[in-house]
């Protein structure tokens, strides 16, 4: 029978642990597995607070074996699989954060961030209608999401598609008045249209929105 932990402990455990090396930190976790028996839920809490505690220091690799520890025990813990997604993406593991995110979106069709990050991942593998189609359930869930706008902008430009760049990116600076690099690429989509005229126009605004922030 599991000994019933003091969860207020694991706090601790986890401060301790991360002050220590990574070999250390494992066996620490092993040994005190074996000691007190630890409940599966505890491990879980272990392991995500190692996670973070990577994610925060940069180490990224630590981070998500941790992450995906939690995973190989629940499969379908989505706190996991999100930050699982994040680290792959801030690494440059596209492909990764793409297939932890589609299983995520699975089981959590309400989360606009989700559906970011998948169509952000999407593009930086080339899979440019996958990641319009998330960019556009983000929005969908999300109408204020003026990042999501912007993202959908740059890849309707990829595509030199220029008039639904400039919608997306309009849509962006309506949503954030002070959004300088929509305002420029806006400007840029214009340019490829051959409109000098009203590039200048939205890169002289970008200018002006850069310039007030400094000043504020």
């Amino acid at each position: 029978m599991a000994i019933t932990i003091d969860t207020s402990e694991l706090k601790f455990f986890v401060k301790a642990m991360t002050l220590n090396t990574k070999k250390f930190f494992n066996s620490m976790i092993d040994y005190y597995n074996r000691l007190l028996q630890l409940h599966p839920q505890d491990a879980t809490k272990i392991y995500m607070g190692m996670g973070e505690e990577y994610l925060n220091k940069g180490d990224y690799d630590s981070a998500i074996k941790a992450f995906n520890k939690v995973l190989s025990k629940e499969p379908e813990n989505t706190a996991a699989m999100m930050r699982l997604g994040k680290a792959y993406l801030d690494t440059g593991m596209n492909s990764l954060a793409v297939e932890v995110l589609r299983k995520f979106l699975v089981l959590d069709t309400t989360n606009a961030t989700a559906y970011f990050m998948l169509g952000d991942a999407s593009y930086k593998i080339e899979e440019n209608n996958e990641a319009l189609s998330a960019l556009q359930s983000a929005v969908n869930i999300n109408p204020a999401y003026a990042e999501a706008y912007f993202k959908m902008g740059i890849i309707y430009d990829h595509k030199s598609e220029f008039d639904s760049a400039i919608e997306a990116y309009k849509k962006a600076v309506d949503i954030n008045p002070n959004y300088a690099k929509a305002y420029q690429s806006i400007g840029l989509a214009y340019a490829g249209k051959g409109l000098r005229d009203e590039a200048v126009k939205y890169f002289k605004k970008s200018i002006a929105v850069e310039e007030k922030g400094k000043v504020s």
